[in-house]
């Protein structure tokens, strides 16, 4: 019973693939998107796969072919084209068929009445958003441009609130005895219609915190980008589980559109937990808890409690939203950390004060924090208390920070203390690093980033640990152990550097959806001087495009080293 079962069906997959290869179907003269609509037009192409294809019916088929083609080259402005067919049997019950075409000349737009009325014909913004679909006089008559234009149209009424726009007149006409055409295509667009009241479902936070999510004011034009602006604002403030932000296109107060957003808030607590690894940190795990509410005006409450291979911290810090809440907020920390590497063991505490807010596209925060640290580093051990007032600046090219095709970050940093205010020793110190992503090809990309900084102090052995500086790892030169550069003591031991110099190129290729292959260079190092040696590494390594991220597998060799030894580093997290 089995043998016949398999025998009946190879006999069913053989009479298949025959039907299949029945008819060998040539197309000569077109390409492109014309063969690709001429093909799939053809009745012949299309019943291939069917029962009872008989010698009859494909030469009937065949004798329908050149006006299915024919119809089939009119919307790309084809409307003479001359075709010549052939059918021919090629072998037991199979049989090709060719198609050989001249396409001829295309028919042009003779005459072109196109008309906008109504308030977007002086619109700009309106204007600019139609102008790559316009049609023009001389052009060849490709349906599917006339057909997007009028999309077009309709859909930049809709976006900017435009909505009593119609298209008042549309159609085409063909004179085939004199191979002229015509376009008329009018619309309306109405008046611009304007926002209207922001009506707020809630009851949990203040409305004056909430209408300062509003991107726009009552009466300003209408704009479905806006509206998708206070959508996304308010989903990223991380106060609500759900948001829906409907225009109320029912409830007119003459052009004016009212936007209802319905808010349900997130439970008052949210408690976290994650695990994880690198080759810098080794096992490392966080237990967080967060009060996203705190009250009605927005303030938010976070604490956390991190632990890894090298060391420990708790972390609280308490934020209250000010100006534009998206991006400004001002932010009271307090924390404990202790780390132990093998260069280096500091335990500090800090308690400190911070104002973010945002400058054009950049994000700026000003800081003062209170550290004291105790330190052992090299043969240099004490203790330390520093006033250290400082800002940041950062701005991110890219819309999406975790898998990028092309994007940049920029962070510049300036932090000091003074010996005269609250602190044991003076410094000043800068730092910027910048990471650029590229496409090269299709299936790759570039990733080049650098970091410079420098300190100017004049007691280098009163700085802690946490203000030296130190490279090497799976974030900044691969190939060599965590913070293992920098200038050494007597001893061989690191003991920090007064300047950081770091250099990275990478080439990655997709091996698959999602895996990628690497190979890069690396080079830098912590100096007493700039014109001190850099070490460099190199390798090779796995991406992983993970549900939590990007996971990177990298083998490195340290170049600089006697022996080039190699070293596996194991990275986690987002491209920018």
């Amino acid at each position: 019973m089995w043998l016949a079962i398999v025998m009946l069906a190879l006999a069913l997959t053989q009479t298949c693939a025959l039907a299949a290869d029945r008819v060998e179907i040539t197309i000569i003269g077109i390409d492109g998107e014309i063969h690709e609509n001429a093909r799939a037009s053809l009745s012949l192409n299309q019943q291939q796969h069917r029962e009872g294809l008989t010698e009859a019916r494909i030469r009937r088929l065949h004798e329908k072919a050149p006006e299915q083609i024919r119809l089939a080259m009119q919307p790309f402005g084809y409307y003479r084209p001359q075709i010549i067919s052939s059918l021919k049997p090629v072998g037991a019950e199979q049989w090709q068929a060719e198609y050989k075409i001249d396409p001829g000349l295309p028919l042009l737009i003779t005459r072109l009445d196109y008309a906008l009325s109504g308030a977007a014909a002086d619109d700009a913004e309106f204007l600019s958003g139609i102008s790559s679909a316009l049609l023009h006089e001389g052009a060849i008559l490709d349906h599917r441009r006339y057909e997007q234009l009028k999309s077009v149209l309709v859909r930049q009424a809709a976006e900017l609130g435009y909505f009593a726009a119609r298209l008042t007149e549309h159609k085409i006409t063909i004179d085939m005895q004199n191979y002229q055409s015509t376009v008329l295509l009018h619309f309306d667009s109405g008046p611009r219609y304007r926002f209207g009241r922001v009506n707020f479902n809630q009851d949990t936070l203040d409305p004056a915190l909430l209408s300062r999510y509003t991107p726009f004011q009552p009466h300003d034009p209408y704009s479905l980008m806006q509206v998708i602006e206070l959508q996304q604002a308010l989903n990223d403030s991380d106060y609500f589980n759900a948001v829906e932000v409907t225009p109320d296109l029912k409830n007119l107060a003459d052009i004016d559109v009212p936007i209802d957003v319905q808010l349900y808030p997130r439970k008052r607590n949210k408690y976290i937990f994650g695990i994880g690894y690198g080759t810098d940190t080794g096992a490392r795990a966080k237990l967080g808890w967060e009060m996203p509410r705190v009250n009605r005006s927005g303030h938010r409450l976070e604490t956390a409690y991190k632990i890894s291979h090298i060391g420990d911290s708790i972390t609280g810090t308490y934020r209250i939203p000010t100006g534009n809440p998206v991006t400004d907020q001002f932010i009271l920390s307090i924390s404990n950390s202790s780390e132990q590497t093998t260069t280096s063991d500091s335990s500090k505490n800090i308690i400190g004060a911070s104002l973010a807010h945002g400058r054009g596209r950049w994000r700026e925060v000003l800081s003062v924090n209170y550290q004291q640290e105790q330190f052992t580093v090299g043969n240099d051990e004490g203790q330390s208390s520093l006033l250290m007032p400082g800002i940041n600046w950062t701005r991110v090219w890219g819309a999406n920070r975790i898998e990028i095709r092309r994007g940049a970050r920029l962070l510049i940093d300036v932090r000091g203390a003074s010996d005269a205010v609250l602190s044991d020793t003076s410094f000043i110190q800068g730092r910027i690093y910048a990471k650029t992503i590229l496409p090269i090809f299709e299936q790759s990309r570039l990733i080049v980033r650098g970091s410079a900084g420098t300190s100017y102090t004049p007691q280098f052995a009163e700085l802690p640990a946490s203000v030296r500086f130190f490279t090497g790892g799976s974030q900044t030169v691969r190939g060599y152990r965590y913070n293992a550069l920098a200038p050494q003591d007597s001893a061989g031991q690191p003991i920090g550097g007064r300047h950081l110099l770091v250099g990275s190129v990478e080439y990655e290729q997709r091996l698959d959806t999602d895996w990628w292959a690497a190979i890069f260079h690396d080079t830098g190092n912590a100096l007493d001087d700039f014109n001190g040696a850099l070490n460099d590494g190199a390798g090779i390594g796995l991406r992983w495009r993970s549900p939590v991220g990007p996971i990177r597998f990298d083998l490195a060799w340290a170049l600089s080293e006697p022996g080039t030894p190699w070293r596996f580093h194991i990275d986690i997290g987002p491209d920018l």
